[in-house]
Parts: structure tokens; sequence; C-alpha cells
């Protein structure tokens, strides 16, 4: 495989020339692509930050103190749409439990909107009501 180690030219508007491996072109090439879409920005919630997200959303809500700690049972993610500028609509199925009556109306969200929080850098859920 002696084609490989051939050496490219590359001529610049300078005229110089530069030679480089065939090799270590193709290497760099790959992974420049490699690296450029693996952005971590734009990636979906894991099934883990979507429960822990959900879990605080239920026991903090905003401008409300919940006497009865609601508890995730059962938790699995299904699919996320494409992200908005709201964040990511993701379905998944939920159970939960707690001595609150009013608590199990969350085992009838079939989704929620999830973002990441620009100060905790941490998943947080929408209120879903």
């Amino acid at each position: 495989m002696h084609y490989i180690d051939a050496p490219v030219s590359v001529d610049f508007l300078w005229g110089s020339e530069m030679r480089i491996g065939l090799r270590h072109f193709v290497l760099g090439t790959v992974l420049t692509v490699g690296l450029v879409g693996c952005g971590g920005a734009g990636s979906e919630p894991s099934e883990a930050e979507m429960r822990d997200a959900m879990l605080n959303a239920m026991n903090h809500p905003p401008g409300e103190t919940v006497s009865d700690p609601i508890e995730i049972k059962f938790f699995k993610k299904e699919a996320c749409d494409k992200p908005t500028p709201q964040g990511f609509r993701c379905t998944f199925d939920v159970k939960v439990a707690s001595r609150n009556l009013g608590a199990s109306m969350y085992n009838n969200i079939p989704f929620g909107e999830f973002y990441k929080d620009k100060e905790s850098g941490k998943w947080m859920m929408r209120p879903p009501f």
C-alpha cells in the first residue's frame, strides 16, 4: 500500500508548495468532521437527565411549597423532537407516587419541554400546566 504514503502537493496562492502525506490529510479531515458533528450544545437530554428534571419540577414548582414529596416510580424516555428555542419536546412514560392525591395528574403527562439552564448547566423541565 505505497499509495497511502504518497505525498500530496498543495499549491498556495503565493506560489509556495507544501507536501503532506495522504494519510495525514485524510486523518485530519475525518477528525475535523467528527469534532464538528459532535457538538454537545445541541444534544438532547438523556433519560436520567429528563427524570431528574421532572422530579425537580414536580417537587419545586415556582411559587409553591410541596408538603408531600412526589417520587418517580417508573420513567422511560421515548423520543425527542428537533430542538426549538424553547428546548426539546420529549415524550416519555412516567408513574409517580405520593400521599398528595394531586400528584397523580403527572401520570397522564405524555410529554414535556426540556431545556438546559444557562446558570446551573442542568436540564430543567418547563411546568406542564
